[in-house]
């Protein structure tokens, strides 16, 4: 990409992984502002076409049949090519649906690869866990710092093929740089203890889920290797917010809490925020769409998750993939008056918004495509303005929603 080759004086993070990669993502750029210039577009553009309009800090103008948007869009990357980039880093989200795909963006080079999870997801397009295993991989191996995450048992194997002097690992009790977990709870976040190479500190986050003390310790890791002090990785740390869609905690009805995890959806990402909602008091709902492009293994995870489901006070389904949901849920336990399935995310947020009392917690989950749970959460939000905190809300995607349901939504 010319405007990389023109730009040499900016230094290029790439991260990628099956799950956590916008959070990790996030929580770095907001370390390394403490010091830098920094470029991390908010969105998951991180495909063929989102990668370089996320470089130049463009918006998408959506359909690809729109002729003019896109014309527009080659007319203004034509002029910024002609300035310096303004920014000392860009943080910049890799993604991967099949074989190649992380190859693919090498032109960037980057001075630091993070490599997040190898989970099972898009396994249609790879075929096996091992394939995708092998493809996250591949960042940490084109760039010229390798940033693993140490929890990740299915990079253990990679972790020695690497040269020593370029591989780092993180985590919270394994790796090099770690974020250990002292105190966790849904209303205060994570209080902790930040290891780094040759200095600690303790560290307040203000996120919801465990499992999200992974991005603090990447985001701490790199500002250390970019030279950053304790003092400033600090600062940045106890900065980090949740992002839009990734277990993102908002008011709901009648005082209850939404736990907005509706981006996207698999399987360990379900168990994972399930596990959330189970740490927290009150009644305990979750409203969960289909996870997309499980191949042929999906009846397998499906079950695991419906299984996990069994500790639901309500377990509401959207659309037809995630009524595989149910039968799991039942032979685990969980009784027929505890379960509702819907064919919209509008059915079910209006169903259980007109049950919400004080005290109840929320959990929203699903594959983004066709399924869009976004939607139900909009229903039960206690502040209509917090819609613009949810994910999917341009015009674009609105209308995009509103021609997929409205059939259905008429039916209802």
């Amino acid at each position: 990409m010319r405007y990389i080759k023109k730009n040499p004086q900016v230094t290029i993070v790439g991260v990628t992984g099956s799950v956590g990669k916008t959070t990790t993502k996030l929580a770095i750029a907001k370390v390394l502002e403490q010091r830098f210039k920094v470029q991390a577009h908010p969105g998951n553009y991180n495909n063929e076409i989102g990668v370089p309009l996320a470089i130049f800090d463009l918006e998408s103008p959506g359909d690809i049949r729109n002729l003019r948007g896109w014309m527009g869009v080659v007319r203004e990357m034509n002029r910024r090519l002609r300035k310096p980039l303004p920014y000392d880093v860009i943080v910049q989200e890799l993604g991967a649906g099949r074989r190649g795909d992380i190859r693919y963006f090498s032109f960037l080079r980057p001075r630091i690869g993070v490599v997040t999870a190898a989970k099972p997801a898009h396994l249609q397009g790879f075929g096996s866990i091992e394939a995708i295993v092998d493809e996250k991989f591949s960042l940490a191996e084109l760039s010229q710092i390798a940033l693993v995450n140490a929890e990740e048992e299915r990079f253990a194997h990679k972790l020695t093929t690497m040269d020593a002097s370029k591989l780092h690992t993180y985590g919270t009790s394994k790796g090099d740089y770690r974020y250990s977990i002292r105190s966790y709870s849904a209303a205060d976040g994570l209080e902790g203890t930040l290891v780094l190479r040759k200095e600690k500190a303790d560290v307040s986050v203000r996120l919801v889920g465990r499992h999200m003390a992974e991005a603090v310790a990447a985001a701490a890791a790199v500002g250390e290797l970019l030279g950053m002090t304790p003092d400033e990785i600090k600062a940045g740390v106890e900065r980090i917010q949740p992002v839009s869609g990734r277990l993102s905690p908002l008011e709901g009805r009648n005082g209850s809490l939404i736990l907005d995890d509706s981006y996207n959806a698999s399987p360990e990402a379900m168990i994972a925020s399930l596990n959330t909602l189970y740490e927290l008091s009150g009644r305990k709902i979750a409203i969960l769409g289909g996870m997309n492009e499980m191949g042929s293994d999906g009846a397998k995870y499906y079950r695991d998750v419906g299984g996990h489901c069994a500790r639901l006070d309500l377990l509401v389904t959207v659309a037809e993939l995630a009524r595989q949901y149910v039968g799991p849920a039942k032979e685990a336990g969980l009784g027929d008056d505890k379960i509702r399935c819907f064919d919209t995310p509008y059915q079910a947020g209006e169903f259980v918004a007109g049950l919400l009392k004080s005290g109840d917690r929320v959990l929203v989950k699903g594959s983004q495509g066709g399924i869009f749970c976004e939607e139900a959460t909009a229903k039960l939000l206690a502040n209509p303005e917090d819609t613009a905190r949810l994910v999917r809300q341009s015009p674009y995607w609105k209308n995009l929603k509103a021609n997929a349901f409205n059939n259905k939504r008429q039916g209802t």
